[in-house]
């Protein structure tokens, strides 16, 4: 399939490049690590990166692309495969349609291509994979948006995900002389109110009777320390994580703009995509997400939760 992929790429003169909204670090990575490999591989075609932004961009600014131009471009979307996680509709007008991602959902997008490996740590793994078997040369540019994915989404190669694959391709970026130190310094530097808050987090989290844990981020809470809620909910997502009594953890916050609430899910090691899936969302067997319309959906999540740890434990 990698093939396929790169035999449509070269056909095309515009190539337009997004990934789900509110990214994390490895939307971002695969994003811009494609996007700066075919730029310079391709120095004479158009290449866009397009979506929404946030705090963790530490690239570039996204692009506006004119109707026009979309309607002869090949459109590819990573790190996700269904429509809710994405920005806009613009992908419609595409003339064709790639997507690349590693979740466990199904797609509803009807692309031309879909390429999933579940498999995989992240989408910038499998962004580094497809370049590295089509021999795109990978630049520090183009290397470290992909490092930086992988890191992210592995948790530092620390989740299950990892695979020797993973290690190989995590050396071959670093052989292009990215910056670790100043890398793992951006990603990882944070504010005294930030540990602060994570501080209250650890000291106000709740249990269930099986001991999912879990913690309910209301506005005032994101008031306080003056957060987003996309990014508390991606920031406080693994803050129960390495708690040797907590096999499930689940992390909730009020979403201040649209008033649904954003659930962060996370399991040692029993499967909880399940669950997710059940409330409109998905991701991966072990970190999955939804978005509920109310603190009473997410009781009954939890709910659903403490009875997988009870089935397991029982």
């Amino acid at each position: 399939m990698d093939k396929e992929i790169f035999k449509l790429i070269k056909e095309y003169e515009s190539i337009i490049i997004a990934r789900h909204k509110a990214p994390d670090l490895d939307a971002y990575g695969s994003q811009f690590g494609l996007y700066y490999a075919l730029k310079e591989h391709f120095q004479n075609k158009k290449i866009y990166a397009v979506g929404d932004t946030n705090s963790l961009n530490q690239f570039q600014e996204l692009e506006k692309v004119d109707e026009m131009i979309i309607k002869k471009s090949l459109y590819i979307i990573t790190d996700t495969a269904v429509r809710q996680m994405l920005t806009d509709d613009s992908y419609l007008l595409a003339d064709k349609l790639i997507v690349i991602d590693h979740h466990q959902n199904d797609t509803d997008l009807s692309p031309s291509i879909y390429y999933k490996d579940t498999e995989i740590s992240s989408a910038s793994e499998l962004i580094a994979r497809f370049l590295i078997r089509n021999n795109v040369k990978i630049s520090q540019n183009a290397a470290k948006p992909l490092y930086m994915g992988i890191v992210g989404d592995t948790g530092r190669f620390l989740f299950s995900s990892v695979k020797p694959e993973t290690f190989k391709i995590a050396a071959t970026l670093l052989e292009t002389g990215i910056d670790l130190n100043s890398i793992y310094n951006s990603m990882y530097f944070e504010s005294l109110q930030s540990k602060k808050m994570k501080a209250e987090y650890l000291n106000s989290f709740l249990l269930t009777k099986n001991n999912v844990g879990y913690r309910k981020n209301e506005a005032s809470f994101l008031e306080k320390y003056q957060i987003e809620s996309k990014t508390a909910s991606r920031m406080l997502a693994n803050q129960l994580s390495g708690i040797k009594e907590i096999p499930i953890w689940a992390n909730f916050t009020v979403d201040t703009d649209s008033g649904k609430i954003l659930c962060e899910l996370r399991s040692r090691k029993i499967p909880i995509v399940d669950v997710a899936k059940k409330y409109g969302g998905g991701g991966h067997l072990l970190a999955c997400g939804a978005s509920v319309a109310s603190w009473a959906d997410c009781d009954l999540m939890l709910e659903d939760l403490d009875l997988l740890l009870e089935e397991n434990h029982g």
